[in-house]
């Protein structure tokens, strides 16, 4: 088992949530993703690895149990999930998950319209001046992350 996977096990039995097998298994199956993750695919490949037929709300409601552990973004400009930034590698002070209120952080998400290339961006002032903003006209945020969309430098080139 990678370290990812497991820090992101210890992380969410420490927030009193239960994972399935089925819930590791598509655990195991975004960990393997780049870019958007669809639940169409990761339909596919839970049927792929299955016996029985897997019904889709099945695999929705596995992503939607990681994105409330914070290890995805559910982002509605693409249609899909982002597997979080730091469900990849060890956080410092910059990722939240350690914080017993919350597992979530703030994020500015950078998604490649051409390749799907998703890239996420920990911007503390920007993100500090952004939610100064919000307070100011009275709105109340319902998501911790802004998502991007444009051309990655890849495909401009």
């Amino acid at each position: 088992m990678n370290k990812f996977k497991q820090k992101i096990l210890a992380q969410a039995q420490h927030n009193g949530a239960q994972v399935t097998a089925l819930r590791e298994q598509v655990l195991d199956i975004i960990l393997q993703q780049t870019g958007v993750i669809k639940a169409y695919h990761v339909l596919s490949q839970m049927q792929q690895q299955s016996e029985g037929v897997v019904a889709p709300p099945t695999a929705y409601r596995a992503l939607d149990f990681w994105a409330e552990q914070g290890v995805l973004h559910k982002v509605a400009a693409v249609n899909g999930y982002v597997l979080c930034s730091h469900a990849q590698h060890e956080c410092s002070d910059h990722c939240h998950a350690h914080d017993e209120q919350s597992h979530h952080h703030s994020a500015f998400i950078l998604v490649c319209t051409e390749c799907g290339t998703v890239d996420e961006q920990t911007l503390s002032s920007e993100w500090a001046a952004l939610c100064r903003g919000v307070a100011e006209s009275g709105f109340v945020l319902k998501e911790e992350h802004v998502v991007l969309t444009g051309i990655c430098s890849k495909c401009r080139q």
